[in-house]
């Protein structure tokens, strides 16, 4: 067939997308909305890879199985939270009771623990650990 003869064919269209259209008219789309973390598969021993895009940061939810992890104060059957590339010693994070709420912790960016003075220690040797909460601000 030579291009003269071919007939341009139109599709039907399909009556919801000329709404869709008209929609996009009034209010466009410039980007999709993406969440602020990514869970990855689980790991080894049930963790979770955990990908914070606002910090371009990869997060690891765990729950402790080595004996130095117990030594260093973690408590069994709770999860914690760490820098994936972070080593396995004293707790980053407060203890949570679930995965799930470790993960909506990274994702409101309220898991990091920040050490007061790690030169002073505690009565059991322990660095002095204080969690600072930020208060939303109410004129949002």
């Amino acid at each position: 067939m030579t291009s003269a003869r071919m007939k341009h064919r139109r599709f039907p269209t399909i009556l919801s997308s000329a709404r869709d259209l008209a929609m996009l008219r009034v209010a466009p789309i410039y980007s999709a909305p993406l969440p602020r973390v990514h869970v990855g598969p689980s790991q080894a021993a049930g963790a979770l890879r955990v990908f914070d895009r606002s910090s371009g940061e990869e997060i690891l939810v765990y729950t402790p199985i080595y004996d130095a992890q117990f030594k260093a104060g973690h408590r069994a059957g709770r999860w914690y939270v760490r820098s994936a590339a972070g080593g396995t010693g004293l707790p980053r994070s407060i203890a949570f009771t679930t995965a799930r709420e470790a993960v909506e912790a990274v994702a409101a960016d309220a898991w990091r623990l920040r050490i007061v003075s790690p030169d002073a220690a505690g009565r059991s040797g322990q660095p002095r650990v204080r969690v600072i909460w930020t208060i939303p601000d109410s004129n949002n």
